[in-house]
């Protein structure tokens, strides 16, 4: 697909053209690189569940004609997903939780350390998110960590060989490995398919964390012979929305409800209840979030319109010519493997300058939004900074306790740029100048700022408090007139 087509589509997200003061003192359109913790809203999207809520009502009935257009709404959205992740309906279902990718994960750690007993170990990859590594320690007797292919700053996909180790060390006792399908830190793949067979030939069930995957990157459950496949609508330009649960039918049917309530029971008396008979239903107690769920289902199909293999090619396009641009920068380090294909998301610190300060310099001088620390994923982080830590390590031998503490805290984490579909050439150049301009002057930006207790750092005149960029009761107050 021509980049005219994507230029026409970048027009059809919300807050592209939203401007903020730069230290400079000129006014200028963001340039949105944080699509890694949220993506930005997909205006059709946004404008279809608008037009929906005329006939707002909620589910769990068709006695009335809004009631009918919401279950009818909601089925749609369900059905969506499942194709989507190519998840056909008789093997797969789906279900819409809470908090995003968070809630899914644990419920999905829950369900399945109670119905596969005898199956204590959890084997999870060593590049994992938070959200796809706590809920499998908290629920699970032994959690050992996959290692990765490489080491240092450089590591690449999860080690096949090691994981058949861990499957053989662990023989008939691994309930499932979890994994990431993209790294958040680096975009770099994971070889799912050969995960997932090393997995069934060992008696192992296949957890996919796709938070990170959804919005870049074809997903293919049955082909791929995945069981449980976890995301998230924020991170797929529906912000709002909630988190997603594709599982086979009957691990799903095995797992016990841990959220009950309306909507999931078929008859209650004062003796018990019975389960709803919908497996859905079973597992979304309450009113679900339908204007979230709308707006997921309707990106998703304009996802695929687009054609995710298109979507997929266009960013790692993008992505080879940042990395080969910022080998070119001196002083700036990418970690992850180079030579294995990611997506759009590229993590990276400047010698000399703390990721804070580079995050910093980037939104007060140049008007780009990026993520700065460990994403979330510290065990990752620090293990590709471990090598830099040996040298301060050095360093730090003649300093007291709090300066040793400031010096590990300015190099613990890195600079994250993470692409959308709105992302194109242009926001790249720009991002690669000003990267080059803070690593060839660096001194002179640091002059410009101080250190914060929190870690960050603040600009010494420069200093927008969040009223002046947007005062929400104020714009409340402006629609209540």
């Amino acid at each position: 697909m021509s980049e005219v087509v994507y230029s026409s589509l970048k027009k059809q997200f919300v807050g592209l053209d939203t401007q903020y003061p730069l230290a400079t003192g000129k006014m200028q359109r963001r340039i949105y690189l944080d699509s890694g913790a949220s993506s930005l809203m997909f205006r059709p999207a946004m404008k279809t569940v608008a037009a929906y809520l005329a006939h707002y009502a909620n589910t769990h009935t068709t006695v009335h004609s809004s009631a009918k257009i919401t279950s009818a709404a909601m089925a749609w959205a369900n059905e969506m997903v499942l194709d989507f992740v190519n998840a056909p309906a008789p093997d797969y279902v789906c279900a819409f939780l809470g908090s995003g990718t968070t809630a899914a994960a644990n419920r999905v750690a829950q369900g399945l350390a109670a119905t596969r007993a005898g199956k204590e170990v959890v084997l999870v990859s060593s590049m994992e998110h938070h959200s796809n590594d706590l809920p499998h320690r908290h629920h699970s007797k032994i959690v050992e960590h996959i290692p990765l292919v490489g080491e240092g700053a450089h590591p690449g996909q999860v080690d096949l060989d090691a994981l058949e180790g861990l499957l053989k060390r662990h023989a008939g006792k691994v309930n499932y490995i979890a994994v990431t399908g993209v790294s958040n830190v680096t975009g770099i793949l994971n070889p799912l398919a050969d995960m997932a067979q090393l997995a069934h030939a060992h008696g192992a069930l296949m957890v996919v964390d796709g938070a990170q995957m959804v919005a870049h990157a074809p997903v293919d459950l049955a082909g791929c012979d995945i069981d449980f496949f976890i995301f998230s609508g924020h991170k797929v330009y529906a912000p709002g929305s909630p988190g997603v649960m594709v599982g086979r039918r009957e691990l799903v049917e095995a797992m016990s409800p841990t959220q009950l309530g309306g909507g999931m029971v078929g008859a209650v008396s004062k003796w018990g209840y019975d389960l709803a008979t919908s497996l859905e239903d079973r597992e979304q107690a309450g009113t679900p979030n339908i204007p979230g769920t709308l707006a997921l289902a309707c990106v998703l199909s304009a996802l695929a319109k687009l054609g995710m293999d298109e979507v997929f090619e266009r960013e790692k396009v993008l992505a080879q010519w940042t990395l080969e641009q910022f080998s070119n920068i001196p002083g700036v380090t990418v970690y992850g493997d180079l030579a294995i294909e990611r997506v759009g998301t590229i993590a990276f610190n400047i010698d000399g300058v703390g990721h804070g300060l580079v995050a910093a310099i980037l939104n007060d001088y140049y008007g780009i939004a990026v993520r700065n620390e460990c994403f979330c994923a510290h065990p990752y982080v620090q293990d590709m900074l471990k090598d830099s830590f040996s040298e301060l390590a050095e360093q730090a031998v003649s300093l007291d306790n709090a300066a040793m503490e400031a010096l590990f805290q300015v190099h613990r984490g890195m600079v994250r740029a993470s692409f959308g579909l709105y992302t194109d050439q242009r926001d790249i150049e720009q991002l690669v100048a000003a990267v080059s301009d803070i690593s060839q002057h660096a001194d002179q930006y640091c002059q410009q700022y101080q250190a914060l207790a929190s870690g960050q750092y603040q600009h010494i005149e420069y200093n927008p408090v969040p009223e002046q960029l947007f005062d929400i009761e104020q714009t409340l107050n402006q629609f209540l007139r």
